[in-house]
């Protein structure tokens, strides 16, 4: 009986195996929420269209192969990834074997740094010692006695506090208190190149907060979380800055703040709901029949790499920093 069970158990294997090809869901963790299919969709797609035969990604890539991979390509795709629960082995590796490299992307700023920390937490490598670097310790030694880590915008400096979280460090007080300073009157936070009111940094800055130890219910959070609850567009997603229309990867970075809020952003009945529709179903919207997410530059929409990667772990339903890591 045994080893029926054990040849049917293989059988049933290869034959996954064969449906998804090298980017398979983890077997510990199979997709289960309302979003998660669609995430393993976009996931496959990105690996199976975008993946160098290195391993890596390129920078808004354009396609596999189509130019050399980098390093913060790779760190971009490896988060959707790990979100998803899919291989990120290939990517890891290339980031290994290209050390000096991924050195210098560590070295372009704090933003940058604590995307590095965060994304190699989540794919369950140890960014206390990566290629032989901790990065850990350079992120920590950023700090300055203001809070920042040299970033001067919300959305990078939320990415360094993130990053910090992830890796279970302590956030200095300082750095929660100085990304605070930046909130404008009305919760938001604008995205350091003029556009006030930006989803995006707000949301952003909603998960850094909270990762830094704030409570939903505290006064900055609460007045983010309702300032992103105001600038929903018709349909139920979110746009941008004010006036845009809503776009796949300004709704993902909001649903993963509503996630880290501890709200249900497939829920048809909350704050977050429009017309019966939820914010995952705003998202979902922008996915095409390949499995990647749509973005829209004035030519109708396409399918696009960096969308995909933005709007992957809000599919999966996961805040950052991903609790236990890949889990």
């Amino acid at each position: 009986m045994m080893t029926r069970r054990v040849g049917y158990g293989v059988l049933l294997l290869l034959a996954l195996l064969a449906v998804v090809g090298c980017s398979t869901i983890r077997e510990e963790a199979p997709p289960s929420g309302p979003g998660d299919a669609a995430a393993a969709r976009a996931a496959e797609w990105l690996v199976a269209n975008h993946q160098n035969d290195d391993g890596g990604f390129t920078s808004f890539s354009a396609g596999a192969n189509v130019a050399p991979s980098d390093p913060a390509g790779t760190l971009d795709a490896l988060l959707a990834m790990a979100a998803a629960r899919v291989d990120t082995e290939p990517a890891l590796a290339y980031l290994r074997a290209n050390g000096p490299a991924l050195e210098a992307t560590a070295g372009e700023g704090g933003g940058q740094l604590g995307k590095l920390v965060l994304a190699l937490d989540a794919a369950g490598a140890d960014p206390r010692d990566f290629a032989g670097v901790n990065y850990v310790a350079a992120l920590a030694g950023m700090v300055d006695a203001s809070g920042s880590f040299g970033a001067a915008d919300a959305f990078n400096h939320s990415l360094a506090v993130l990053g910090l979280a992830a890796a279970g460090e302590t956030i200095p007080t300082e750095s929660a208190a100085w990304l605070e300073s930046l909130q404008a009157a009305d919760g938001s936070w604008d995205d350091g190149f003029g556009t006030t009111g930006n989803a995006d940094a707000t949301a952003m800055a909603i998960m850094a907060l909270l990762a830094a130890g704030r409570s939903a219910d505290d006064v900055s959070v609460a007045a983010a979380a309702g300032f992103l609850a105001g600038a929903q567009v018709d349909g139920g997603g979110w746009a941008y800055g004010a006036g845009l229309p809503a776009s796949a990867s300004s709704t993902a970075l909001v649903i993963q703040a509503i996630v880290a809020l501890g709200e249900d952003p497939a829920a048809t009945a909350t704050r977050w709901a429009r017309d019966g529709q939820s914010p995952l179903d705003a998202l979902l919207r922008f996915q095409s029949e390949s499995g990647a997410f749509q973005t829209d530059l004035g030519s109708g929409p396409v399918d696009d790499y960096y969308t995909t990667v933005l709007a992957i772990p809000a599919a999966a339903g996961r805040a950052w920093p991903l609790a236990g890591g890949a889990e």
